[in-house]
């Protein structure tokens, strides 16, 4: 009788140990790509499900393979949050939108480019926050990630000049700063801001 307690205890606290290692802003994130996987954001029945099902199995994930955790991690600003949300949604509906003429236009086949975006912040989770937003823009597409350099290259639909080029680089650079003030820790926001006014400085 003893000895089935011992085992039970032994394996609440396995389970528990397991369970602490679900981090709740990852598991959120691989959520997410769950749910722009199988288009649980189109309005249907089943969206709720599979954003149940995705965080569940995100979960699992973690509690079988542990991650390390993230450090700092995320801070969310709830009123950024909103802002991040609906400057992604606008730019996903103009850009397919813009996609779609590319497409149809009649003429020679539509040219792009790959630019490279310098990252303003030394944090890989906003580098990686960033590379996932952008790539779930239509029309632009994640090439590499220089994580040393914290560089993206982007491969941008129909940039053809160097003033078009500049211009979907300015597009990422804005993704990236609504990432950071509505995630970012203070010193992310504080190192955006720097170089943002370094920037402005050399300009």
């Amino acid at each position: 009788m003893n000895d089935l307690k011992t085992r039970r205890g032994r394996g609440l606290n396995a389970l528990r140990r397991r369970l602490g290692k679900v981090q709740i802003p990852v598991a959120l994130g691989m959520t997410l790509v769950w749910m722009l996987l199988f288009k649980g954001f189109e309005p249907r029945p089943e969206s709720l499900g599979i954003a149940l099902l995705g965080f569940l199995v995100s979960a699992a994930i973690m509690m079988v393979f542990p991650l390390p955790p993230i450090v700092p991690g995320f801070r969310f600003w709830p009123v950024q949050c909103v802002r991040l949300f609906c400057h992604v949604l606008g730019k996903m509906v103009v850009a397919s939108f813009q996609v779609t003429a590319q497409v149809f236009r009649p003429g020679p086949p539509v040219r792009s480019s790959v630019v490279a975006v310098q990252m303003r912040t030394d944090s890989d989770l906003m580098l990686v926050c960033t590379a996932i937003a952008a790539s779930v823009i239509p029309g632009s597409v994640i090439v590499e990630v220089a994580q040393p350099e914290h560089i993206l290259y982007v491969h941008m639909l129909g940039a053809e000049s160097d003033a078009e080029a500049q211009e979907s680089k300015q597009i990422i650079l804005t993704l990236e700063e609504r990432i950071v003030r509505a995630l970012g820790t203070r010193k992310d926001i504080t190192d955006l801001e720097a170089a943002t006014a370094a920037g402005k400085e050399n300009a």
